[in-house]
């Protein structure tokens, strides 16, 4: 069939600039297709017209030659050559398309127009007669896109030039005339597709018409013409619109000729309507509307889709006085819910949003009356598809639950977009009705409502979570007003939670409670609780709606804390008091739970609070009493605390505080429908003053509660006391600080620590219970200290810092990580500090060993952070000395930490000090990057001069700074050649780890500057590993020492090279290679071919599973290695693969070369060193420990060690040239 296929498909591929004809010849020559042959046959003859006229090989000439030819076909009385009629339309087609504009002279192509028009029409016509059979669809085809490209040319602000072009594409457009004799042999289908290719084709040339035309009298004219051909259809679209699906199937209807004209009609018309006049389009939604039923027919999506282009498409003032009755239909066929597919349902709901819009804009009278109907018949979705829920172990929904989803998501658009309680107030309070003067806005809102109202009585007596998220949507909109309009709702959810609670499922229960905390956020406490009471019965010992409380402590935003404290606290006293009447029985102590619940509200009422600057006296005596007298509640005041003090330094500061995350947040799906609860900036300064005027009383509670708290329940009152201390004044907090040291007796009477310094250096023993007291006396202390750093001034932080220096003398500073905690919180609360008294804070943390423990280390590192960042601002050799101190400190650590959670600690600290010096909002932008290069050239400078096991630590340091910014390689073009050296020394492994990141993190373009350097200085290792690998596996086996170090090196050569090999490929690796390792490169690409091919030929499901498998333990392994212990980028990786390897012995090239072996080639390879063990006769004993040695590996997760004398072990530096030919003769024979 691919013969059949019509030439003008392929036009884009001709061009202009030269001769058609030979183009044509070139292409087809060769081909012995009959169309191909009597095209060219056609093009020769053509040519030889315009070569007998001296006229030139141009578009435009063979359009002439070719348009007169047709001419004489069309004017003769002979029948047709439908062959020759086919050729020449087709290359017509072809040609007309290469012309260039203006190229065909506008009457010209008028006249071509008519003489293309009368050819079809002349077959058409004895097709109707039945006298012979008409062309074959590819010609009419060629001719409808010929007519096409012709009326573009004609005059496109001449009516009467186009008019006839025009009619003609639209009949074309709804064509259903039989087909021709091309189609006696085809199939049914395959005569349906083609002549919907052939009404295709003439409604995309009708489209592009539309698209040249910018005469708005030839526009008025063809939407005349249009419009008549819509209302000689519409008879037709009324009495099948009329039909619906039940009167027969859909085959038999579109089978119909009649009905097949209509359905052509209205897809041409959702084409051309974006291009109709504004008056047409109006005049288009009216006809539309009339075969708008409220059942579903064969035209239903055919009219939704033409009424969303005319709604995308027209204006407000054009569409408007028709929307109305548009909503009336979409109405009336929502309302019928699932009785109609579902996409169409959808689709309507969609478009009645869209005409909501339309009426508010055009500020018509009857967007009000609209509202409560759009509100209504999509609602009836919202709650249609609850009888088709499927039970809830199943979990799942029916297709109509989409519906819901989709009727949910437009009725809270619907609201967000057209409910607005400012246009219902007549001031801040009274709603219009209250008033008497209901206006109409506030009518159509209170229908709204009462609709979703009706929503909640459904059958079974559980509105579903559509249902439940538009109320909750309504609420939140209507704001306080909501408790006049919604009233009736709010009753009827508190009887849902009441009724039968215990029996609905935990999802249900869910939705239900974030239901009514709308309800909470909108209205207030005080108006919920007004509707529905939490009331005791004394007398029977019970309750009613005491599942609010939950909900209250959830929602509420914005309350009075004058209502918490004259009704919530009274009301948790009366059921506490009754709790003690019934104490020994059940509902005594559910009582008391009640009370405790209820006084549990304070934090929820401490929510941006709108009285709390006029009640703060009587707060905090509330406060102050609940710390002394109840344990219970001493969390919520300390929650309570921090929300009051950290929303209003929010609000003044205009961002989020740290410690905000106990206050309320909104959720995403409460914003869209409010605001964001918050302070202005007058009324946050006059709560931050009158907490700060009742501070003392507070912080002198929460201190003493501190001190005689256990270390396990200080957390939330260390926050209380830091949110306080950073409002109040310092000297005060001075003062409370004083105090305590006094008590405990770590200052005399003159204010100065360590009188008894020599007294706790010579009794601290261990297990010594005075010891001990004393040491948890001082942890508290300091404990408390560091809560009060944040709002300390000098005098206080100069107290605190005397304090830190006593403690670090009386532990010798080890093992008191708070102490290193405290400075390192006032180092980065208080940058000052840092700068003015650097030099003795260095000299006071160097002079003490490194702690052992990970908390006190991890302190003690976050104290040289802020130290380090001072350092390298300043240009000094004594403070770069200092500097290089703390790097070395951070470095051995590195190698030295027995735990990873130590070295971990180490990576992460050099890690914030980059990121830090990398921050350019600290420096200025000439000097931005000095100090980052300062600390790279440092780490640096342990590069040559230090032990290998130094060496080895700045080089993991500078893998994860690569890591973290491979951009440095580029701006420090000496760090590159720093480390090639390392390459020949005893650092090779970190080294090599190293370059493997560098490979894999560097850009393409900055991997190719360095591709040289890299390749000559790994390759040398790659034969030196080879051939120490063969020398020593057989000793490897026979003693169980894991050679690690001679396969890492191989290994991670072959790695590095895979990398970039695959970045900037083989022959950039290959040009760059010498020529004594080439070998051994190609070797590498021919293992990963062969790697590849293999994945290829495995069982699809296994390797998919093994992927994911791969893809999973690689990406986690990258980011644990390469993040947090980049020394071992290098090594683990290929650890893991010699554990991998260790079994494969064999002397061919592949198995060194390869870096992956199946289960079973592996244990092959163990099997056959086994055999050849017995042959040397060693005893079964030997051969069974071994085996267990080798299949058990290391013990409690300890690293298997080398064993290797230099002699056999050691790993030389690359040798010359004729060292390596005697190591590749040795391992040949």
């Amino acid at each position: 069939m691919e013969d059949d296929k019509p030439e003008p498909d392929r036009v884009d591929s001709f061009t202009a600039g030269s001769d058609i004809c030979q183009q044509l010849m070139d292409r087809y020559s060769k081909s012995a297709a009959p169309q191909h042959r009597h095209l060219l046959a056609t093009a020769a003859a053509m040519r030889s017209l315009l070569a007998a006229e001296s006229l030139p090989l141009t578009p435009s000439s063979y359009f002439a030659a070719a348009i007169a030819a047709v001419d004489d076909a069309a004017s003769s009385s002979q029948p047709l050559d439908p062959t020759a009629v086919n050729a020449l339309l087709a290359f017509l087609a072809i040609v007309l398309p290469l012309a260039p504009p203006r190229g065909i002279d506008a009457a010209k192509a008028s006249q071509a127009v008519e003489v293309l028009a009368r050819l079809l029409e002349r077959e058409r016509e004895k097709e109707k007669e039945k006298e012979k059979e008409g062309l074959a669809v590819a010609t009419v085809r060629a001719g409808v896109k010929c007519l096409g490209v012709l009326v573009g040319f004609c005059d496109l602000e001449d009516w009467d030039s186009m008019k006839l072009g025009f009619e003609k594409l639209m009949k074309f457009s709804v064509d259903r005339r039989p087909k021709g004799i091309g189609y006696r042999w085809m199939a049914i289908a395959e005569m349906l597709l083609a002549y919907i290719a052939v009404r295709r084709c003439s409604q995309e040339c009708l489209e592009k018409v539309f698209k040249l035309i910018n005469c708005s009298a030839v526009i008025k004219e063809a939407s005349k013409l249009v419009m008549s051909m819509i209302k000689t259809y519409m008879p037709l679209a009324v009495e099948l619109s009329s039909l619906g699906a039940s009167d027969g199937s859909k085959e038999d209807m579109l089978l119909e000729p009649k009905n097949v004209e209509v359905l052509h009609m209205l897809n041409m018309l959702k084409l051309i309507v974006p291009f109709l006049s504004m008056k047409t389009r109006s005049k288009v939604l009216s006809e539309v509307d009339k075969i708008m039923k409220s059942q579903f027919s064969a035209l239903t999506r055919h009219i939704l889709k033409t009424i969303e282009i005319c709604y995308e498409t027209s204006s407000v003032d054009a569409i408007a006085p028709m929307t109305e009755k548009i909503v009336a239909s979409l109405s009336s066929y929502v309302s019928l819910g699932d009785e109609n597919p579902s996409d169409t349902v959808i689709s309507a709901t969609t478009l009645l949003k869209h005409s909501l819009h339309i009426l508010r804009a055009g500020e018509s009278n009857s967007y009000n009356k609209n509202l409560p109907l759009v509100f209504d018949s999509v609602a009836v979705l919202s709650r249609s598809s609850l009888i088709h829920v499927i039970p809830a172990d199943l979990g799942l929904l029916t297709f109509e639950a989409s519906v819901a989803s989709h009727a949910a998501t437009i009725l809270k658009e619907l609201i967000s977009h057209h409910v607005d309680q400012r246009n219902l107030l007549i001031d801040d309070n009274q709603p219009f009705e209250v008033e008497g003067q209901e206006n109409a806005r506030a009518s159509a809102v209170k229908s709204a409502c009462a609709i979703l109202e009706n929503s909640l009585m459904t059958s079974d007596g559980k509105p579903n979570e559509y249902i439940l998220a538009v109320i909750s949507a309504l609420f939140l909109k209507l704001g306080g007003i909501s408790y006049y309009y919604m009233k009736n709702s709010l009753l009827k959810l508190a009887d849902l939670m009441t009724l039968g609670s215990e029996a609905k499922s935990k999802t249900y229960h869910t939705q239900l409670e974030n239901c009514i905390g709308s309800a909470v956020i909108a209205m207030g406490p005080e108006k919920i609780l007004s509707d529905v009471p939490i009331t005791l019965d004394a007398g029977g010992f019970t309750c009613t709606n005491i599942w609010l409380v939950p909900i209250l402590k959830s929602y509420v935003v914005g309350a009075s804390l004058g209502y918490y404290m004259e009704r919530i606290m009274p009301l948790a006293k009366s059921f506490q008091k009754a709790s003690r009447k019934a104490k020994r029985t059940t509902n005594g102590q559910n009582l008391q739970d009640h009370a405790h619940a209820l006084w549990g509200l304070l934090p929820a009422f401490c929510r941006y609070p709108t009285d709390l600057y006029q009640n703060i006296g009587s707060l905090v005596e509330v406060l102050v009493k609940f710390l002394k007298e109840d344990p219970s509640m001493h969390e919520n005041v300390s929650i309570s605390l921090q929300v009051l003090v950290n929303q209003n330094k929010g609000a003044l500061n205009q961002k989020t505080d740290a410690g905000e995350s106990n206050s309320f947040e909104v959720k995403e799906s409460v914003i869209e429908f409010t605001n964001r609860p918050t302070y202005s900036k007058k009324i946050a300064t006059k709560n931050i003053k009158a907490l700060a005027s009742y501070s003392t009383a507070l912080l002198q509670a929460l201190a003493d509660l501190f001190i005689d708290s256990a270390p396990m329940k200080r957390s939330f009152l260390k926050d209380a006391i830091g949110c306080l201390a950073s409002i109040s004044d310092s000297s005060v907090t001075k003062q409370i600080l004083v105090s305590f040291l006094e008590r405990f007796q770590f200052i005399d009477d003159s204010g100065e620590f360590g009188t008894e310094n020599e007294k706790a250096l010579t009794d601290k023993e261990e297990g010594n219970p005075s010891t001990l007291k004393r040491d948890g006396e001082r942890c508290a202390m300091m404990e408390l200290a560091s809560s009060l750093v944040r709002g300390a001034k000098e005098d206080l932080l100069d107290l605190i810092y005397n304090f830190i220096k006593y403690s670090f003398q009386v532990t010798d500073g080890i093992g008191d990580w708070q102490t290193y905690h405290t400075l390192s919180r006032i180092l980065q609360e208080h940058a000052w500090f840092c700068s003015s008294r650097f030099v003795e804070l260095i000299d006071l943390l160097l002079g003490f060993k490194p702690p052992t423990d990970i908390t006190t280390l991890r302190s003690r590192l976050a104290c040289f952070h802020p130290l380090m960042v001072h350092l390298l601002k300043i240009d000094s050799e004594a403070e770069n000395a200092k500097a290089f101190l703390i790097v070395n400190e951070i470095i051995v650590t590195l190698k030295d930490a027995k735990e990873e959670e130590a070295r971990k600690a180490a990576y992460d600290v050099l890690l914030e000090i980059s990121s830090s010096l990398r921050d350019p909002s600290s420096f200025s932008s000439e000097s931005s990057d000095a100090p980052y290069q300062k600390l790279i050239t440092m780490i640096m400078g342990y590069l040559s001069g230090a032990s290998p096991r130094i060496k080895s630590g700045a080089v993991s340091v500078l893998s994860a700074l690569i890591y973290r910014d491979a951009s440095i390689c580029v701006s420090m073009p000496d760090l590159i050649p720093s480390l090639l050296p390392l390459l020949q020394g005893k650092s090779l492994e970190a080294a090599l780890g190293f370059f493997k990141v560098l490979a894999s993190c560097l850009q393409t373009r900055d991997l190719q500057n360095l591709l040289s350097s890299v390749i000559k200085g790994i390759l040398p290792w790659s034969a030196v590993s080879r051939n120490h690998f063969r020398s020593k596996a057989c000793k490897f086996l026979s003693h169980g020492h894991f050679l690690g170090r001679v396969w890492v090196e191989w290994a991670g050569v072959t790695v590095i090279l895979e990398i970039m090999i695959r970045k900037c490929g083989f022959s950039a690796v290959e040009s760059v290679t010498p020529d004594r390792y080439r070998s051994f490169v190609k070797s590498v690409v021919e293992n990963r071919h062969n790697k590849t091919n293999s994945k290829d030929a495995a069982d699809g499901d296994t390797k998919t599973k093994q992927d994911e498998n791969s893809t999973s333990r690689h990406g986690k392994r990258k980011h644990t290695e390469l993040e947090t212990a980049p020394e071992k980028t290098g090594l683990v990786e290929n650890k893991r693969r010699e554990k991998k390897h260790f079994g494969n012995r064999t002397d061919t090239k592949e198995s060194y070369t390869s870096t992956g072996t199946s289960k079973g080639r592996k244990n092959f390879g163990a099997r056959k060193f086994r055999k050849e063990k017995l042959a040397k006769g060693e005893p079964e004993s030997s051969r069974k420990l071994n085996k267990k040695n080798l299949d058990k590996g290391p013990r409690g997760g300890q690293k298997r060690k080398m064993n290797m004398s230099k002699k056999d072990g050691a790993v030389r530096k690359p040798a010359s040239a004729s060292a390596l030919g005697k190591r590749r003769k040795l391992g040949k024979t």
